[in-house]
């Protein structure tokens, strides 16, 4: 498995963010969950399949006197071919042509040549995709000798090869990453999205346990390591896959937030289909926010049909479509916005979306917030916590 870098790099593209800042995490994968090809698995493909297509032709790669291998073997390549491989990388003319020359460089990547393939890509910024692309297939095939490599070098690169490591060997990779300090966890290094991510691409539902397991121990970025999780589900593109996933997740926050996530990925290609899947969940308060996050959507893409859509739909469901309508129409009309709080039936959610619409209302409008406050009938707490006086 540890040979086959191909099924694992179609998700490399995915770590670039997290690693990027360690707070800010979102994936261009995360557009299309029903699809698993990326540009670095077509470009592989389309070198090892046609090497005499022009665009094999046009690049410096067909200068090479190297040997080509099957698409499961790397490539041997001496001292002498490494820098020559290196020369070409740094000199392609085209992203397609150093698209395909990359190829042959994670074509070629063994844990006997990885230094000195690194040496080739060293230049490259620490948070460019290539750099980040080849610490995780260096990780999938060597596991902590290429963690560890990192500690060794001016740049982060250890948080990518431990997403591959984890990708490859989870149980392995998560021993090392327990062995760390919390420091080390969650310091620059960023090892912790590395883990996050490495994991959700060996097992979404593992990568869950784990961000539920580090929100129960106090992980404040907790929410963001069960959106990698959820997210990492999505990508089976079946609707009862993502059902099960999330029916396997204990009740709680982390549940909720998964529920809020799944619906919001999904309304991105499918507003309609997704507000049917929610609607088809086994009931529970994740299905609620489920619902809520995909009327959010149908309210931002046409409030008029969203507002229509609310009263066709199950009554019991109604009042959390109302909830998630409400959050979002209080951007364009803060007072349409908890007109629709207001209309919630149930007491405890009529007063939770008060408060979170009002908020909205006092941020962006403070004076006509007080006076639409003093009419509310809402109790003092309430109040204090929209205008923040509490």
């Amino acid at each position: 498995m540890k040979k086959n870098l191909i099924h694992h790099l179609i998700w490399a593209l995915i770590a670039i963010a997290a690693f990027l800042v360690g707070s800010h995490l979102t994936s261009d994968d995360s557009k299309n969950p029903s699809s698993k090809e990326t540009a670095t698995s077509l470009s592989i493909r389309g070198a090892n399949e046609n090497p005499s297509s022009p665009l094999e032709q046009n690049s410096p790669r067909s200068k090479s006197t190297r040997s080509s291998s099957s698409t499961t073997q790397a490539t041997t390549l001496s001292e002498s071919d490494i820098a020559e491989l290196g020369q070409e990388f740094r000199s392609a003319k085209g992203p397609i042509a150093r698209r395909l020359i990359f190829s042959e460089i994670l074509k070629a990547l063994t844990p006997e040549n990885a230094r000195l393939l690194r040496e080739q890509i060293a230049h490259l910024p620490q948070d460019s995709a290539e750099f980040r692309e080849f610490h995780y297939a260096w990780g999938a095939i060597a596991g902590q000798e290429a963690v560890l490599n990192g500690k060794n070098t001016p740049k982060r690169d250890m948080a990518a090869t431990l997403a591959g490591w984890a990708a490859t060997e989870p149980t392995s990779a998560m021993a090392y990453f327990d062995s760390l300090s919390p420091e080390e966890q969650s310091g620059s290094n960023h090892m912790k999205w590395g883990a996050a991510f490495g994991l959700a691409d060996a097992d979404p539902q593992l990568a869950a346990e784990v961000a539920i397991e580090r929100f129960q121990n106090g992980d404040k970025e907790a929410g963001k390591m069960i959106h990698i999780a959820t997210t990492a589900a999505l990508r089976s593109g079946d609707p009862e896959e993502i059902t099960h996933f999330l029916a396997k997740l204990p009740d709680g926050e982390m549940n909720l937030q998964a529920h809020q996530h799944a619906a919001s990925e999904l309304s991105k290609n499918d507003p309609d289909g997704t507000i049917d899947w929610a609607l088809a969940l086994p009931e529970s308060d994740g299905k609620n926010h489920a619902v809520g996050s995909s009327f959010y959507a149908y309210a931002n893409r046409n409030p008029e049909q969203a507002a229509e859509a609310i009263n066709r739909i199950p009554a019991d469901q109604q009042d959390a479509a109302r909830y998630g309508y409400a959050l979002r129409a209080v951007h364009d009309d803060p007072v349409v916005g908890v007109e629709w709080a207001a209309s919630i039936s149930n007491p405890d959610a009529r007063g939770r979306a008060l408060i979170d619409t009002g908020r909205t209302f006092f941020h962006r409008d403070p004076d006509a917030a007080q006076a639409w406050l003093a009419t509310s009938d809402l109790p003092p707490e309430a109040i204090q916590k929209i205008t923040g006086e509490e």
